[in-house]
Formats: C-alpha cells, sequence, structure tokens
C-alpha cells in the first residue's frame, strides 16, 4: 500500500515513537486518526500536522475504549492500523500485582489482538494493514522484564500465527520489534542500567524511520539493532548462550532494579 493512499490509525500516538511515526506518516502523504489518552498532546499534535488529521482520546484496555477507536476508524475509512500502545515495568516479578499484571496484558497483548479483529473483520472488505509494535523483548527473555517479555512474545506469537492464517488474503500483518529506545516507557532505574551496561539506546526518530521503511517494503517482520538480532536468534536456537550472558551482566542488573524498589 502506498503511504499517500493510507488511512492509519496509530494507537500510543502521543508517545515517543508513535508521535515520531506519526510526523513521518504525515510528511508521506497519510492522513491520520492518532489515539491516545492526552486530550491535550493529542490536540496539540493535530494542530502541527494539519486538519486533514483527527484525533481520539480513548482507554484501549478497556471494551468501550476499543468499541470507541473502532468506530471512529470505520467513519474515518481507515485501511491501516499500527498498534503501538504499551506499557513496560522494570521489577522483580514478586513486586507485581494482580492489578498490574492484568494492565500489562490488557494493553499490550489483548488490546492489539482485539483491535486487529475488528479492523480487518468489521471494517469492510477493503485491503487493510496492520502493524504491530512489539519488542526485542518480545524473543529474549531477560530478567525482572517477566510481565513485559510475557506480553511482548504473545504479541510477536499472535502476529505470526496471524500471518500465516491470512495467507491467501488480501490483508498484511506486520511485526517490528524496536530495542531499547529513549522515551518515557523507560524508567530513570533503566536508563542507568542501560549506560553501564552498555545497551545502545535509539531515538524515537531513528525507530519511526525504521517502522515507516518497513511499511513501505511491506516486509512481515522487522528487528531493529544489533546485538540484540543476534541475540534474538541465539535465544531460539541455542539458548544457553544467552543465559551465560545475561549471567555475566546479573550482578549489575540486580543493582538497578533494587533502586526500583528503594
Amino acid at each position: 500500500m502506498k503511504l499517500s493512499d493510507a488511512k492509519v490509525v496509530i494507537t500510543g500516538a502521543t508517545g515517543g515513537i508513535g508521535q515520531s511515526v506519526a510526523y513521518l506518516l504525515a510528511e508521506r502523504g497519510a492522513r491520520l486518526l492518532l489515539v491516545g489518552r492526552n486530550s491535550d498532546k493529542l490536540i496539540s499534535t493535530v494542530q502541527h500536522l494539519g486538519s486533514e488529521h483527527s484525533w481520539l482520546s480513548a482507554d484501549i484496555s478497556s471494551v468501550q475504549g476499543r468499541a470507541d477507536v473502532m468506530l471512529q476508524a470505520k467513519r474515518f475509512e481507515a485501511n491501516m492500523l499500527v498498534n503501538n500502545a504499551g506499557i513496560s515495568e522494570f521489577n522483580e516479578f514478586s513486586q507485581l500485582s494482580d492489578t498490574r499484571l492484568a494492565q500489562a496484558m490488557n494493553i499490550n497483548l489483548l488490546a492489539p489482538m482485539s483491535l486487529t479483529r475488528s479492523f480487518l473483520h468489521e471494517l469492510g472488505d477493503t485491503p487493510k494493514v496492520v502493524l504491530n509494535v512489539g519488542s526485542a523483548l518480545g524473543s529474549i527473555g531477560y530478567p525482572y522484564y517477566a510481565s513485559y517479555c510475557a506480553t511482548k512474545f504473545g504479541l510477536r506469537g499472535f502476529t505470526e500465527a496471524l500471518q500465516r492464517e491470512l495467507t491467501d488474503s488480501r490483508h498484511q500483518v506486520l511485526y517490528f520489534a524496536p530495542r531499547a529506545t529513549d522515551t518515557s516507557i523507560n524508567s530513570d532505574a533503566v536508563k542507568q542500567m542501560n549506560r553501564a551496561l552498555g545497551s545502545k539506546t535509539d531515538t524515537p526518530q531513528e525507530v519511526a524511520h525504521a517502522l515507516v521503511k518497513q511499511l513501505e517494503l511491506g516486509k512481515k517482520r522487522l528487528a531493529v539493532g544489533w546485538p540484540e538480532k543476534l541475540f534474538a536468534r541465539l535465544n531460539g536456537f541455542w539458548p544457553e548462550v544467552v543465559d551465560n550472558a545475561l549471567a555475566k551482566k546479573f550482578t549489575k542488573i540486580q543493582k538497578f532494579v533494587k533502586m526500583v524498589n528503594s
């Protein structure tokens, strides 16, 4: 699909990656429906982008919020959906309540699954594109990210299964996996940890450029960053190698998770 012909729904549109993606897609002629929870930020972004774009304040973790998004998407005649909204928590698993676990599942996994189903099957028969934003941690189990990894592993599996289910369909479902990105999703402790470990962190603009390029090419899956891409493959074929690599860093990682609960 040419981006100049795209009418795109972007969830999490006020975050660092979502907002950067919005600006790049608008530059390429796409019309946008920006979805988030912060009305002021949504209005400000649309004012910068232009009056041909729209916004909707909605909580996609709720059934009603997702229904509101689909109703507006239908009115907008959307043909592309970017499931970008997500939350992350760096903490000991023992510290995560059922409420926080449910919130991670609802926003990171249930919401994109539900929105994808409705988008593909309730908005007419025109060809559509869905891009699910996952993570490098959707392929690598990382200590103190148990809930985040679980949801992103799930999102990757969901996307892959649906891609294969839609083999003879005109719809496309894509998976995008960035590595650590310098946005507010990461706490100060996480940012300090990444610096201490020498982990490369991308800017939202760098990630957005890669995502938009994937949309232009229609590539089924794209992982961003090295050596994260190598680690993801090693984790699939030879997980013991990744076990050992992370074990060597564990004391440093543990130091920073203690900051969260201090």
